[in-house]
């Protein structure tokens, strides 16, 4: 299994994730850091934050909740990276790999909420919860 919230890949991912969108809203204007960008940033960082929590609590049903409110931020962020893809079409590209990376973290939300709920099938779904399909997605972005 695992000893701490570090070792989960989901916890890894969206960690980066979160980083990735910090550096994406440095590039944006000045005028939007305190709008979107700054709900977009929160709502990133929540997800990782979330995770941790849900995984330092005693109770399965705890954990199972935090993941469920990480996932709820990664669909605000979606929402968000949305509407910063038609806002500011120079950042498209970069846009669109968070919008992946952050599908590929809601992905794995689902399998470990699933593989808690249903430890009969929990070697083979943990696996897939803390083995990435894909490579991780890393935005580079512009200082």
């Amino acid at each position: 299994m695992y000893q701490s919230f570090r070792d989960l890949v989901v916890w890894q991912q969206s960690f980066d994730f979160a980083k990735s969108v910090y550096s994406l809203t440095k590039t944006l204007p000045n005028e939007d850091r305190y709008g979107v960008a700054s709900h977009l940033c929160r709502a990133a960082v929540s997800m990782p934050a979330r995770i941790a929590e849900g995984q330092r609590r005693f109770g399965k049903t705890d954990f199972v909740k935090n993941l469920n409110y990480a996932n709820g931020n990664s669909a605000e962020c979606e929402t968000y990276l949305l509407l910063l893809q038609e806002l500011f079409p120079k950042q498209a590209e970069e846009i669109q790999k968070l919008k992946e990376a952050n599908s590929l973290i809601q992905k794995l939300l689902s399998g470990l909420v699933y593989s808690i709920e249903h430890p009969k099938n929990k070697e083979r779904t943990l696996e897939k919860a803390t083995k990435p399909e894909t490579e991780p997605v890393m935005v580079p972005v512009a200082a």
